[in-house]
């Protein structure tokens, strides 16, 4: 890249010169490709320090000035090599003219000025710095990631291996945690998955300072001397988070892209996009969390302001959010006022100008709302952008406002049944009239009526330190359910989705739900049905049809919406609640803002929300009463408690008109009232339970405390839970009311803030999580061991490859999961199905590990392998059938591997639309996805990085101690990466390297007779009964095989290796099993047999033992085409045999008799034998000539085309068989084959394949060895760390 001159006054510090011409200098920095002393201090400066300074220069220099100048810098070789020869292309010759060294300067400087200049290029603007897309470079290259992986940010920092710091980078990604280190020529890498962190701690003490302690549960990483350590752990723990969502959730990472409009105000440039969304993700949690909010809320911006409160006539400081939807106001003294204003209700938005004019007022601006309210806010910075963008958000909603409380009304289900909607069942049930109610619920509503007139009812009200006084006494009857809605935020939603549906032009959401779901039968309605009767049993309104079919219709909707979800055990009991006080469709709406935004992941079907506050409850009781902690963690009582507690939100535990009040208050502070009244009750109760020795003694006196709490100012009556109306429970207690328990627990732990249980919880989701993943993998591994042979440490790192995949594909979105989404979450199904994978992630696996991947048609044989384990055809495959494949490779019997081999080459493994061509295709309907990108990028021989922009741009310190690899070896890399050899056989390596003869294709002829010497087979079985065929081959190969090697006289026969190898053999067809397990299994045609062979010859290549195995498979195949061949005049003369009965039977005046047929088959079958003895010099010259010689001894084969190998073996086959079907048949039938046409006829069964591979102990010794998949596992696991620098930075080390 050109540059513009600047003077460089030493030319040789730190700088190498690699290339010098009169006027111009190539030169390398130190520590990048070189070595020595000084290039390691260089190359850990610039890594230490994040020097940005390219390692390539071009100065100008004259030979008398002592100035130079440099003209152009890059990052690679490849590129300053470019303009060194542009310019001894286009310069030296006008140089050399010049007389003046001056002039000769000038000119290259305005001639280097005006190329920069000239040079028009389309530059996209990008808010992303140049220093942050050379570390996403750097970050690319080092790690080997994809360019669908994102850099969020880059630290720097100190990595603890040992007991030695290491000093370097940390970069953390969207779904990685990476570290990497260059001291003094060695490097430190580190990749971590954010899935894979079990626990994520900051540490602060005088040996490490600082630090941050990340554990997975193979090891823990720590890292310090942090420059910005708050920025980072609060990153860190955000990504953490994030992925622990992901994990349960399995989905991917989805960039906002209207982040750049929303925070180009408000965020450096210098911040990476992924960064300022996370950012925005957490200041948008956080405002959700203090106005109650829908989840679809983004906060825009805020401001510093002043608003005036009309009730006491005073200006209050805080801070203004503005929102798509909302305009909310939090005061600085928290508590002192909060206002939530809805757009949906606002009537317009001005500038104010007061008279006389204040300081105070200025700059103010003037909310009016459709209620007549007006709402000030001054002393804004930016007033007309604020009104700009409120007035923007404004004009964006609805003109029909909703009304305030939403009323009942009628469902038409699918099958035109009317359903009318229930309002509060207490208005049914419990009708009172106002001479009825009592002088403190008189009280209550009056107290309520004077706060709505001066502070404001409905959603636009001032929300002051007074309602949190009323709240903590409790709601009247009468406006329960609308404060509900209110403070809870349900009305938010409710509003949202009214919204949609008035532009849908639907009768409402609540109705629709309910009518799709009528008549629907699923497991969650299955599990509603079965609970109805229990919710709440004690209250008249569930004693009929009425209540119970309002609960049935409420829970089946809302299971309709949120199949995640669906319903979960206790829902029924705080719906049933709900009912009471609210609507049908209320209730419906609260419902929907407690499990997905109060209480997140509380009733999916692992309880995960339930179990994180379990553990943020323990860690609230060992910050607030740590005594109480150690003897409740002997008891193991938190557990027990805390579940029962939180999940019914008490109303369980306590009598239901005594929890409502708690309801009261969770509505309105949110999930730390349950934490602060718990609290209370254990430190209520800490003298009995500390006293107790063990949980049957501390249960009870729970139990009966919460038994005993009532509430002095119901209405309703106290009515006992029906689980303690049998108990033995006598012990009386004095009667606590709840609203003194309430107050209590305000006064001893109102500091808890929502902020702080949040943190706890992100404490806590990584613990959760992965406990909850653990229990599920010794699940799954449980399910899988036993029918599968891979057992143990073994199958477990296969499931965290297999499940590492599946997660890689979701995050990166490499592939869509067809998976149904009810079905997903099915528990019917088992437990390995839970995962599964399509081609792409199944293609990267399968070349990683299978033995047999090898060669140009690993990709071929992957599919194929992919076809036969898809058996329902649905394009994926779960963990079981992916281990069972690899199982049979790897560790299966000599017979079940072969059999596996030669079904592979059948349908539908390979079909007829199959092309000969290397590449395949995914059987997935998506061609967008590209296959097995990462086994690839892997594998490849070059190992270049996917991404789209070129990664060799950019060149970084090297490690000098590593030698250049060759190209040679490079070839080999897949091959070296992932081949086990096999085990050797006792005697037989020292015999294989100086041509011990196998079975030749002379003596094979005595083999194929023995095969086939007997009755004429049929189309189903051509294969020849077991015993004498068997028998009658192994004493040929014995015979023949055993006369050139020496024994020594006292060794046995069956001691020799040939022996050995003959005992081992016999053990095999014993193991074999019977001729019926092998008689459906259908016929192998030429068609197909040429394709297994092409992959043998692939399967092989790269083995120790290539020659001998090449050797085994010539003279295999060979035997195998005469096998065909002479199976094949069986077969037609057997046909010809069959006619002729048939037309003997048809026509009984025939001249032939079936005696004269079968003499005349008889004599066809001695022809054929002499014509075969005849023929026997002419094969061999013919085998010869490919490489295989008459004493058996083979060639060199490994430089020869698989496809060119089988196809002359075909050739000599196929020529001579040519001459022995006349004489058998005579002139009734012929049949002529040539090379290059694929003969029909021909076929050969199971059987004849596996004794013919039995013939030859090299391919008996590769089929039986026993693969360790661990290594390859671990390999690939950690293929990322295993790119190491070589003279050429960062290639890969083959070995």
């Amino acid at each position: 890249m050109w540059v513009k001159p600047e003077e460089v006054l030493l030319t040789t510090a730190l700088w190498v010169t690699e290339r010098a011409n009169p006027y111009f200098l190539l030169q390398r920095r130190k520590g990048y490709g070189g070595g020595g002393l000084t290039g390691l201090l260089v190359g850990t400066l610039d890594t230490v320090l994040d020097n940005k300074t390219p390692p390539y220069r071009i100065l100008h220099k004259t030979q008398e000035s002592e100035v130079s100048y440099s003209v152009s810098v890059a990052n690679n070789k490849t590129d300053i090599t470019r303009d060194w020869e542009w310019i001894e292309q286009n310069l030296m010759q006008t140089l050399g003219a010049f007389e003046d060294e001056d002039q000769a300067t000038e000119f290259v400087r305005c001639k280097i000025e005006s190329m920069i200049a000239n040079k028009t290029e389309n530059v996209v603007e990008d808010e992303e710095t140049k220093s942050f897309k050379s570390a996403t470079r750097k970050f690319m290259k080092l790690f080997n990631m994809p360019p669908e992986e994102k850099l969020v940010n880059h630290y720097s920092c100190s990595y603890w291996k040992g007991k030695v710091p290491r000093q370097g980078w940390m970069y953390l990604s969207v779904n990685h945690m990476c570290f990497y280190s260059f001291l003094l020529g060695k490097e430190a890498k580190v990749i971590v998955r954010w899935t894979d962190i079990m626990k994520l701690e900051r540490g602060n003490n005088m040996i490490l300072p600082e630090s941050i302690r990340v554990s997975t549960r193979d090891c823990e990483y720590v890292f310090s001397m942090f420059m910005q350590i708050g920025e980072t752990y609060r990153l860190m723990e955000q990504l953490a988070n994030m992925a622990m969502r992901q994990l349960m959730l399995e989905g991917g990472f989805e960039e906002d892209k209207t982040i750049l409009d929303r925070t180009k105000k408000k965020t450096p440039k210098k911040m990476s996009m992924i960064k300022r969304d996370l950012d925005a993700r957490a200041r948008s949690d956080a405002y959700r969390l203090a106005f109650s909010l829908p989840v679809e809320e983004k906060l825009d911006g805020d401001t510093d302001c002043v608003m005036l409160t009309p009730y006491n006539k005073q200006y209050v400081w805080g801070r203004l959010y503005i929102s798509q939807n909302y305009v909310c106001f939090a005061s600085r003294v928290r508590g002192l006022v909060t206002m939530i204003i809805p757009l949906r209700d606002v009537n317009t938005v001005e500038k104010s100008e007061p008279f006389p004019p204040g300081p105070v007022q200025s700059t103010a601006i003037v909310v009016t709302t459709k209620s007549k309210m007006n709402v000030m806010f001054s002393q804004l910075g930016q007033r007309d952008l604020i009104v700009e963008k409120i007035s923007d958000c404004l004009s964006r909603q609805p003109g029909h406002t909703p009304p305030g409380r939403l009323v009942s009304m009628v469902s038409v289900t699918e099958t035109g049944e009317e359903v009318q909607f229930q309002p509060a069942l207490v208005s049914l049930f419990c009708r009172r009239g106002s001479d009825e109610l009592t002088a403190k619920e008189t009280i209550k509503e009056h107290l309520w009526d004077v706060y709505f007139t001066e502070y404001g009812r409905g959603m636009v009200m001032y929300r002051t330190h007074k309602t949190n006084e009323l709240m903590l006494k409790g709601l009247p009857e009468k406006y329960r359910g609308e404060m509900w809605m209110l403070f809870s935020g349900a009305l938010n939603e409710a509003s949202l989705y009214q919204f949609k549906s008035l532009l849908n032009t639907n009768p409402g959401y609540y109705a629709n739900l309910v009518a799709q779901s009528s008549g629907k039968y699923t497991m969650a309605t299955e599990e509603i049905e079965r609970d109805l009767h229990r919710s709440l049993p004690e209250h008249p309104a569930f004693q009929s049809d009425l209540g119970i079919g309002a609960l049935r219709r409420v829970l089946t909707a809302y299971a309709w919406r949120n199949p995640t979800i669906g319903y979960c055990q206790a829902m029924n009991i705080v719906t049933s609640v709900l009912l009471l006080y609210t609507s049908e469709e209320e209730a419906f709406w609260l419902l929907v803002a407690l499990c997905e935004r109060m209480l997140p992941d509380y009733y999916n079907t692992r309880v995960v929300g339930a179990l994180i506050d379990q553990g943020v409850f323990e860690e609230l009781i060992k910050e607030y009463l740590p005594d109480l902690h150690v003897k409740l963690e002997t008891l193991g009582l938190l557990s027990m408690i805390s579940l029962a507690w939180f999940l019914t939100i008490f109303l369980s535990v306590m009598p239901f008109n005594c929890a409502v009040n708690i309801l009261d208050c969770f509505f309105y502070d949110g999930a730390k009232v349950i934490f602060q009244v718990a609290l209370t009750i254990l430190e209520t109760n800490r003298e009995g339970l500390m006293q107790c020795k063990d949980d049957a003694e501390a249960m009870p006196i729970l139990s009966v405390y919460l038994e005993n709490v009532s509430n002095r100012d119901t209405t309703m009556p106290t009515l006992k839970h029906t689980s303690l109306m049998s108990s033995n429970i006598t012990a009386k207690l004095p009667s606590v009311d709840v609203s003194d328990l309430i107050e209590e627990s305000y006064r001893k732990f109102g500091t808890l803030s929502n902020q702080h249980i949040e943190n706890l919880r992100l404490k806590f989701r990584l613990r959760v999580v992965q406990n909850i993943e653990d229990h599920t993998m010794k699940n799954i591994l449980r399910s899988v061991s036993e029918v599968s042979v891979i057992k143990g440490r073994e199958l477990e790192d296969l499931y965290m490859l297999f499940k590492e995949e599946y997660l890689t594909s979701c995050y990166w979105r490499t592939s869509q999961q067809p998976t149904d989404t009810p079905d997903k979450y099915d528990s019917s199904r088992p437990y390995y199905e839970l995962y599964k994978v399509d081609f792409d992630q199944f293609k990267t696996m399968f070349l990683s590990l299978s033995p047999w991947a090898r060669g140009q048609r690993a990709g071929t044989m992957a599919l194929r392998a992919f076809r036969y384990i898809d058996t329902n055809d649905d394009n994926m495959v779960n963990f079981k059938e992916f281990v069972d494949l690899l199982g049979r490779m790897c560790k299966g019997d000599y017979t079940h591997r072969l059999r596996l081999l030669y079904e592979l080459h059948q349908p539908p493994c390979l079909r007829d639309t199959d092309t000969d061509e290397d590449e395949v295709q995914s059987p997935t309907k998506s061609d967008a996805t590209e296959s097995a990108c990462e086994a690839t990028d892997f594998f490849d021989e070059e190992m270049s990085t996917p991404t789209t922009e070129n990664l060799d741009d950019i060149e970084l310190p090297s490690v000098p101690s590593y030698p250049e690899l060759g190209e040679d070896e490079d070839l080999n890399l897949i091959d070296k990466l992932i081949a086990t050899p096999p085990q050797d056989i006792p005697g037989e390596a020292s015999q294989a390297g100086h041509g011990v003869p196998v079975t030749s294709p002379l003596q094979s002829h005595s083999v194929v007779s023995s095969l086939t010497d007997s009755d004429p087979p049929s189309p189903i079985e051509r294969a020849v009964p077991a015993g004498a065929s068997r028998q009658g081959m192994e004493g040929e190969v014995k015979s023949e095989e055993s006369q050139p090697v020496p024994i020594a006289g006292s060794q046995q026969v069956s001691q020799s290796p040939m022996g050995v190898f003959h005992v081992r053999r016999n053990l095999i067809r014993e193991r074999s099993g019977s001729k019926e397990e092998f008689r459906n299994i259908p016929r192998l045609s030429q068609t197909q047999f040429i394709q297994m062979w092409k992959t043998l010859y692939d399967m092989f290549r790269g083995d120790p033992k290539e020659q001998e195995l090449y050797h085994g498979i010539a003279t295999v195949g060979t035997l195998l085409l005469e096998i065909g061949e002479v199976g094949k005049k069986f077969y037609l003369q057997k046909e010809e045999l069959a006619s002729s009965l048939t037309d003997s039977m048809k026509t009984p005046d025939s001249d032939v008799s079936l005696a004269d047929e079968l003499s005349l088959a008889k004599g066809g079958e001695e022809n054929n034998d002499d014509v075969a003895d005849g023929r026997t010099d002419s094969i061999g010259k013919r085998l010869e000539n490919i490489g295989i010689q008459s004493d058996g001894k083979i060639e060199n084969l490994s430089g020869k085309d698989p496809e060119s190998l089988v196809s002359d073996l075909m050739s000599i086959v196929s020529e001579n068989s040519q001459k022995d079907v006349g004489p058998i048949l005579g002139s009734q039938r012929t049949t002529s084959v040539s090379s290059t046409k694929v003969d029909a006829d021909w076929s050969i069964s199971f059987e004849q394949f596996l004794a013919s591979m039995l013939t030859e102990p090299a391919l008996v010794q590769f089929f039986e060895s026993t693969v360790d998949l661990q290594e390859a596992v671990n390999r690939t696991r950690h293929r990322r760390l295993l790119m190491r620098q070589a003279s050429a930075p960062f290639s890969p080390v083959q070995k």
